[in-house]
C-alpha cells in the first residue's frame, strides 16, 4: 500500500525495567529497540513516520537524530503520559499538517521489537483488499495474560476489552490485540474526541475507539498474526531476555539454512544484522552482533566475539578473541586471545596469535606477530616478523596525542622490543631484541638499543657467602 504514514508509540517509561534509560533505547544485540521498529518500517515504504516521545525524551530525540532512515522522521511530545489514545490525541495536529494529510495511518508500538516487515505488509494489504476504515493486527495466544481481548461479530470486530476490565468470561477469549493497527485518518480521527478515561487504569485508550468506529458504522476487520513471538513488547528485564533469545533463534535458523554449521545452538548468540558465508563453521560460546559479514569456509570460535562493523574473507580462522570494527582478508589466523579493533586493516595470509592486541593499524600480507605483541596507530608492510613482547609506544601522555609507527616490507622486529612513535623501521631492517627505538632505522639496517652486557666474575657465591671477598687493591 502506498502513501501511508506511520506512528510509533515511544513515550513510555518502562518502570517495570528499573533503568534511568528509557525503555525504547534498551539495546536488543547492540541495537536499540525503537531503531529495530523503524527497520522494520523501513522495509514496508512509509512515506514519513512520527514518533510519540515522552519519558527521557532528550535521550530518545538524540537517538534519533543521530540515526537513518529511507523516510522523513518526526516527534512528537506527550506529556504527561495519559494512555495509547492520548497519546494520538498529540499527533493529531502533526498528522494534519502534513499537507493536510487525510490517507491511511499505521500505528506502531516503539518496544515491540520483533514484527517483521513481512507482517506489517499482511496487514497494510488487508486494510486495503477488504476495504476496512480501521485493521487491526491479531493473535492467537495459549496465554492471553495482560493482552486486551479482540471481541468479535461473525467477521467484524467489535470491541477491544483490556485485561483489567475484562470479565471472567473474556478472559477466556485467546484471540488478543496486539496494538497494531492501520487506520483511515479522516474518518477515525475525529473519535478521538470521544474517548473516556473511565476505566480501571484511568487512562485514554486507543482500544475503545474501535467500540466507537463499529458504533460509527465504520468496517473494523483484523489480519492474523501466525506467530504471536513477533509482538511480544518488552516491559520487564525478562521480557528483553525473551526477545534476544527468539531474535537469536531465529537468526541461528536462517543462518543453518544457509548452509552455517552452529555445532552448539544454546551456547552461540548472533545478531540479524550478521552475514556468514556457507561451509563456515560457529564454534560454542561466540556472541557476534552489528554489521558483521565472514566469509566462506571459515572457523569462529569458540569463545569469540565480534561487534560493529567487521568484514572477514573467506579460510579464516578467528579463535577466543575479540573484534571490532575490523576487516580480515583471506585465509588469516586470528588468536587465541587476540583483540582487533578500532578500524584494523588485514591483508591476506596473515598470523594474530595468542595475546596480541591491534588497534588502528593496517598489516600487510604474509605478516607475523605470533604472540604477547601490541601494535596501535601502526602500518605493517608484507613479510615482517613481530617478536613477542614488542610493544609500538604510540601515545605520548603529555601532549595528549597518538603517534604513528611505520614498519617496511620484510623488516624483523625481536622480542621485547620498544618502538617508540613517531618512527619507521625501513624496508628489511632488524631491530635486535630488547631495544629501544626513538630513530628511524634505514633499510637493511640492524638496530640495537640496549645496555651493554657486563659480567661480574664469582658476584652470586659472594652474596650468598659462599667464596671468600674479594681482594682488596
Amino acid at each position: 500500500m502506498k502513501g501511508f504514514r506511520a506512528v510509533i508509540m515511544a513515550a513510555g517509561k518502562g518502570t517495570r525495567l528499573k533503568s534511568e534509560l528509557p525503555k525504547v533505547l534498551h539495546p536488543l544485540f547492540g541495537k536499540p529497540l525503537l531503531m529495530r521498529v523503524l527497520d522494520t518500517l523501513s522495509g514496508v515504504q512509509a512515506e514519513e513516520a512520527c514518533v510519540i516521545i515522552g519519558h527521557g525524551r532528550e535521550q530518545v530525540t538524540a537517538a534519533l537524530a543521530a540515526y537513518e532512515t529511507n523516510f522523513p522522521l518526526r516527534t512528537v511530545v506527550q506529556e504527561p503520559q495519559l494512555g495509547t489514545g492520548h497519546a494520538l490525541q498529540q499527533v493529531r495536529q502533526q498528522l494534519e499538517d502534513w499537507a493536510g494529510f487525510m490517507g491511511n495511518v499505521l500505528i506502531l508500538s516503539g518496544d515491540v521489537p520483533l514484527l517483521t516487515a513481512k507482517s506489517l505488509e499482511h496487514l497494510l494489504q488487508a486494510h486495503q483488499t477488504e476495504g476496512n476504515d480501521l485493521t487491526l493486527l491479531a493473535a492467537t495466544m495459549q496465554n492471553p495474560f495482560g493482552y486486551g481481548r479482540v471481541i468479535t461479530e461473525g467477521r467484524s470486530v467489535a470491541r477491544i476489552v483490556e485485561q483489567k476490565d475484562a470479565t471472567e468470561a473474556e478472559k477466556q477469549v485467546q484471540l488478543i490485540n496486539t496494538g497494531i493497527y492501520c487506520l483511515n485518518w479522516a474518518k477515525i480521527s475525529p473519535l478521538l474526541d470521544q474517548l473516556s478515561n473511565n476505566n480501571a487504569q484511568g487512562e485514554f485508550y486507543l482500544t475503545d475507539v474501535i467500540a466507537l468506529a463499529v458504533k460509527a458504522g465504520y468496517q473494523v476487520g483484523s489480519a492474523h498474526l501466525d506467530d504471536p513471538d513477533e509482538v511480544l513488547g518488552v516491559n520487564s528485564r525478562a521480557d528483553l531476555a525473551l526477545c534476544h533469545d527468539i531474535l537469536n533463534r531465529r537468526t541461528l535458523n536462517r543462518l543453518m539454512g544457509d548452509g552455517v554449521t552452529i555445532l552448539h545452538p544454546a551456547s552461540t548468540f548472533i545478531g540479524p544484522e550478521v552475514s556468514i558465508g556457507p561451509d563456515t563453521t560457529v564454534l560454542p560460546g561466540c556472541y557476534l552482533q552489528g554489521e558483521v559479514t565472514i566469509g566462506k569456509r571459515c572457523t569462529i570460535g569458540p569463545h569469540t566475539t565480534m561487534s560493529g562493523s567487521v568484514f572477514i574473507e573467506d579460510d579464516v580462522k578467528v579463535m577466543q578473541s575479540s573484534v571490532r570494527d575490523t576487516r580480515i582478508g583471506s585465509v588469516c589466523n586470528i588468536g587465541p586471545f587476540a583483540q582487533l579493533r578500532d578500524g584494523v586493516d588485514i591483508n591476506h595470509h596473515v598470523n594474530i596469535g595468542n595475546f596480541v592486541e591491534v588497534k588502528k593499524a593496517r598489516i600487510d600480507h604474509h605478516t607475523n606477530a605470533a604472540h604477547l605483541a601490541y601494535l596501535g596507530d601502526a602500518t605493517l608492510g608484507t613479510d615482517v616478523n613481530i617478536g613477542a613482547g614488542t610493544i609500538t609506544a604510540n601515545y605520548d601522555p603529555i601532549r595528549d596525542i597518538k603517534e604513528q609507527t611505520v614498519i617496511e616490507d620484510g623488516a624483523k622486529i625481536g622480542s621485547n622490543s620498544v618502538l617508540i612513535a613517531p618512527v619507521t623501521v625501513g624496508q628489511n631492517a632488524s631491530v635486535a631484541a630488547g631495544s629501544v627505538i626513538t630513530k628511524n632505522v634505514k633499510p637493511w639496517d640492524l638496530a640495537i638499543a640496549r645496555g651493554r652486557q657486563v659480567e661480574i666474575p664469582g658476584w652470586v657465591k659472594r652474596v650468598k657467602g659462599l667464596s671468600e671477598p674479594a681482594p682488596q687493591n
